[in-house]
C-alpha cells in the first residue's frame, strides 16, 4: 500500500488508494493524477483507469514511452468535470466500451489546441479552440490530439437535464457550436465550481450543480434560438425576393399595388409591408425606383428616340408627370432631358 499520502506505481493499488479517500460524505469524489506518478510502462493503462470516471476510452500516445498527461477529474452531483492536459495521441471509445456508458452527454472544450472527432453516425469534424464538441458517451469515437500539448475541459452532464431545454438536442450532438456568451458564462461557472468544489459542503455542490444544468440549458437554447432566427430570416429573405421579382415584372402596370403583389405570395398586405420596412424600404420606394430605372434605361436607347419622355414616363407605369420629374431628379441628380442629352452625346 502507499505511505505517506502518495500513491505507489501499481494501477490497481493507486485506484485503490484514492477509493479511501472518497469513502466520507463530505470528501469530494475526485481523481488526480500525473504520469510523474507512474513508471512509463504503466503510464496508458492508469490513465485509461482514471479516465473512467468520466468515460471510457483508450488511448494510444504517439510516443509511449514519453506521454504526458495531467488529469483533475471531479465527481459531483449531476456533473462530472475534467481538466486535463496530455501529449500528442489518439483515444478510442470502442463500441464496447460506449455500450457501457450511462447516459450522458460530454461537452469537450478545447483551451489551446483543438483535435479531430470521428464518431458512429456523424461526420470526421474538427473542433477548434473556441468551439464546443457535444459528445454522446454511448457513441463510439475516435479524437486526434495533433498538438505537442493539448488542454482541455470537459462537463459530462445527463442527457435528461440537457433535453429538458432543448427541442434539437439529438440534431446538436457529434458537432461544434461556436462559443456564444450564454457557452461562455457555462464554461467560465463550470471552471469556477471545478475550482472551488473542494470548499463546498455536500448540499452546496448539489445547488450550484443545478446552476450549472442551468446554464447548460440556456446556452443550448440560445444556440436553438439563433438557428430559428436565422431559418426565419432566411424564409422572410426568400419571400422578400419573390415580392420584388413580382414587382419587376409587372412595374409598369400603372394600378400595381402592394395587396396584389401579397396576394401572388399569399401573404397578408401587412407582412409584405413588413418585409419591406426589414430592408429599409417601402414597396413604393421599390417601384418607384424600378419605373425610374426602366425611363432611364429607354432614355439611353436610341431605338427610343422619337419618343417622348412623357410617353416613356406613362408606358412605365406613371401617371403624375411632375411627381415623376421630381423623383427622376432626387433619384439621379439631373433631369429626364439631361440624361437623353448625355446619352445621345456618346
Amino acid at each position: 500500500m502507499p505511505t505517506e499520502g502518495k500513491p505507489c506505481g501499481n494501477v490497481s493499488c493507486w485506484c485503490h488508494w484514492r477509493g479511501e479517500s472518497l469513502m466520507t460524505a463530505e470528501t469530494l469524489p475526485m481523481v488526480v493524477l500525473s504520469t510523474e506518478q507512474f513508471e512509463p510502462g504503466i503510464r496508458v493503462q492508469a490513465f485509461e483507469t482514471a479516465a473512467a470516471a468520466i468515460c471510457k476510452l483508450a488511448i494510444e500516445p504517439r510516443s509511449p514511452e514519453s506521454y504526458t498527461s495531467s488529469t483533475t477529474i471531479k465527481i459531483l452531483p449531476g456533473a462530472v468535470m475534467a481538466r486535463t492536459s496530455h501529449s500528442a495521441s489518439v483515444t478510442k471509445r470502442t463500441r464496447a466500451m460506449a455500450a457501457d456508458e450511462g447516459d450522458n452527454i460530454l461537452i469537450h472544450i478545447p483551451l489551446n489546441h483543438g483535435f479531430s472527432m470521428t464518431q458512429a453516425g456523424g461526420a470526421s469534424i474538427e473542433c477548434k479552440a473556441g468551439e464546443v464538441y457535444l459528445d454522446p458517451n454511448e457513441v463510439a469515437g475516435r479524437a486526434v490530439f495533433h498538438a505537442e500539448r493539448s488542454d482541455l475541459f470537459y462537463v459530462s452532464i445527463p442527457r435528461a437535464v440537457l433535453s429538458q431545454s432543448s427541442r434539437t438536442l439529438n440534431g446538436r450532438l457529434r458537432q461544434t457550436m461556436q462559443v456564444s456568451p450564454q457557452w461562455r458564462m457555462f464554461i467560465r461557472y463550470a471552471q469556477s465550481l471545478d475550482a472551488e468544489a473542494e470548499g463546498l459542503a455536500p448540499l452546496e455542490r448539489a445547488q450550484y450543480c443545478a446552476h450549472l444544468h442551468e446554464l447548460a440549458q440556456i446556452a443550448l437554447n440560445a444556440e436553438d434560438s439563433a438557428r430559428m432566427e436565422a431559418q426565419g430570416r432566411g424564409v422572410r429573405a426568400a419571400r422578400l425576393r419573390a415580392l420584388k421579382a413580382e414587382i419587376d415584372a409587372h412595374a409598369t402596370e400603372p394600378g400595381l399595388s402592394l395587396a396584389a403583389i401579397a396576394a401572388t405570395q399569399c401573404i397578408s398586405e401587412r407582412y409584405a409591408r413588413a418585409l419591406f420596412s426589414e430592408d429599409q424600404t417601402t414597396f413604393r420606394d421599390y417601384l418607384t425606383r424600378k419605373r425610374m430605372q426602366n425611363v432611364r434605361r429607354m432614355l439611353a436607347d436610341p431605338a427610343q428616340d422619337h419618343r417622348s419622355i412623357s410617353d416613356l414616363a406613362m408606358a412605365s407605369g406613371f401617371g403624375d408627370l411632375s411627381w415623376f420629374n421630381k423623383c427622376y431628379r432626387q433619384l439621379f441628380g439631373e433631369t429626364p432631358s439631361d440624361s437623353r442629352a448625355l446619352a445621345q452625346q456618346g
